[in-house]
């Protein structure tokens, strides 16, 4: 109930302040729902919400917010007698004293709508101008369809469309045009658009959806090649018999055919491995400028650290089901490590003391050495750690538009964020070295005795304490993610803590 009324709330308030001459974008099919009807008026998809909230108001007519909304939607898309009718139905409920100031505000909007249809076909010409939207003109046409003026408001519907230059608004004036004097034009600049856009976006999605709606479009053979570079490059990166399969499956006849089958049968070779330590990553030789912060507002001199040799890290941070194949084996303990209740599977695993990992990481090098793998797991020092979560650009202020992208672009995560819970790994965005969860998800173990000084462990391998690196979903502001230093005792546990491992030949 109370996400219902924010919801309702938050639609007031973005209503009232939108221009619908600036919410020209996309109309994908939403279901017949209270929160698709909001969302779509929120993003300018007047037509999408009308037609939601006419559905909406046949099932149930009792509902006093569905009023509202309707009459936002069908001001928004043109239809002024409707939503003079429906604002008032809907203050027939509250009374116009006991009303919203918003639904005060759009009343008077369609009241002047109205009486500029209402008045002259000129003072219907003037308002629909004053509004500049497709809707508007569309609705100047059906009102006054002899006018003189009406091959002048397809000249600007579609002016108003090459203005917003995207997809949709050549869409929406083949749409409401589609005997307009432009619609050969609209069709070519919508292909256009539509493959501008698929390219802006840059996934293998993006050219399926563009191939999809354009089957015959213009680009279809641009849009293809793409597509398939990227899946390959998608298959190849993730190197799984699985992916790999997967590719050669839907493009079997495609330029990457041979590459992908060479790639495939190496997979096979590893599958056992992969099955052990996930996906994994080249992390090149290179070095990194380190200057810590020493008081609020006061850095102290860089240092520069040097990553000597290569080695291979793992993609992601080490999850309860690859805990739990140690736990089948009888070496790892299922005790300690509690998932709170999170979920365990593709979850980080948490709660693991430096004991825990020892153990575990001692059972795989001996699982990785029995299925043929070479070199040895182990955790990365603080300073490897740190050339990892910095990618390939090592300047800390880059890490803050890398680290918002990466939540932005989170598939399933969206109650985790800035929550005190863990989310599936990999669900958000990699680092440049295609790391994911460097910063966020958990905080992770590092390999150095606890010192206070960065780069500075202690030689004595007998220390009580060690050094956790890294954000949590908690971490507040994220330019501090990189910074951010922490001691742990080694048996303690902690619900936002876990660990990666790295291996050297």
């Amino acid at each position: 109930m109370i996400r219902y009324i924010a919801l309702i709330t938050l639609s007031f308030i973005l209503i009232a302040m939108a221009d619908p001459a600036e919410t020209e974008v996309a109309e994908p099919h939403v279901a017949p729902s209270l929160e698709g009807a909001i969302e779509a008026i929120e993003a300018g998809r007047f037509r999408l919400a009308d037609e939601i909230l006419q559905s909406l108001l046949q099932e149930n007519r009792r509902n006093q917010e569905y009023y509202y909304l309707a009459a936002q939607a069908a001001y928004g898309s043109g239809q002024y007698e409707r939503a003079s009718d429906l604002i008032e139905r809907y203050l027939g409920f509250h009374g116009v004293g006991a009303a919203a100031e918003e639904a005060i505000k759009l009343k008077a909007s369609i009241e002047d709508a109205v009486k500029a249809f209402g008045a002259s076909e000129k003072t219907a010409f003037d308002y629909a101008q004053g509004q500049h939207t497709i809707f508007a003109y569309a609705a100047f046409r059906d009102a006054y369809p002899a006018s003189t003026n009406v091959e002048q408001a397809d000249f600007l519907s579609y002016r108003r469309a090459k203005e917003v230059n995207a997809e949709i608004s050549y869409l929406r004036y083949l749409h409401y045009w589609p005997q307009g004097r432009f619609s050969v034009d609209a069709e070519r600049s919508a292909d256009l658009a539509a493959f501008r856009e698929a390219r802006q976006q840059n996934t293998v999605e993006s050219y399926q959806n563009y191939r999809a709606s354009y089957p015959r479009g213009t680009y279809v053979l641009q849009a293809s090649e793409r597509e398939q570079t990227l899946a390959f490059t998608r298959a190849s990166t993730d190197g799984s018999v699985i992916a790999l399969q997967g590719f050669l499956t839907r493009y079997p006849m495609g330029t990457y055919r041979g590459e992908a089958q060479k790639a495939l049968n190496v997979a096979r070779t590893r599958e056992p491995l992969r099955a052990l330590s996930g996906p994994t990553v080249n992390i090149p030789a290179g070095f990194f400028v380190y200057r810590p912060q020493i008081s609020p507002g006061k850095l102290a001199a860089p240092k520069t650290f040097e990553i000597t040799a290569p080695f291979t890290a793992m993609t992601y941070e080490v999850t309860f089901e690859m805990w739990d194949a140690c736990v089948r084996s009888g070496t790892c303990t299922a005790d300690g490590p509690n998932d709170e209740g999170w979920g365990r599977l593709n979850r980080p695993v948490i709660n693991v003391t430096r004991t825990d990992i020892d153990t575990y990481t001692a059972w795989l090098n001996a699982a990785w050495r029995a299925a043929g793998g070479t070199g040895k797991w182990r955790l990365p020092s603080e300073v490897e750690w740190a050339y990892m979560a910095r990618g390939r650009n090592s300047q800390i202020t880059a890490q803050k538009a890398a680290f918002e992208k990466a939540f932005q672009s989170c598939l399933d995560c969206d109650d985790r964020i800035g929550a005190d819970a863990t989310f599936p790994v990999g669900r958000a965005a990699p680092n440049s070295f295609r790391l994911y969860d460097m910063l966020g998800n958990v905080a992770e173990w590092v390999d150095d005795c606890w010192s206070p000084e960065f780069g500075a462990a202690p030689v004595q391998q007998n220390c009580q304490s060690g050094v956790i690196r890294g954000a949590t979903n908690l971490t507040v502001p994220v330019l501090l993610a990189m910074q951010l230093r922490q001691e742990m005792a080694f048996e303690a546990r902690h619900k936002l803590v876990g660990f990666r491992l790295i291996r050297v030949d």
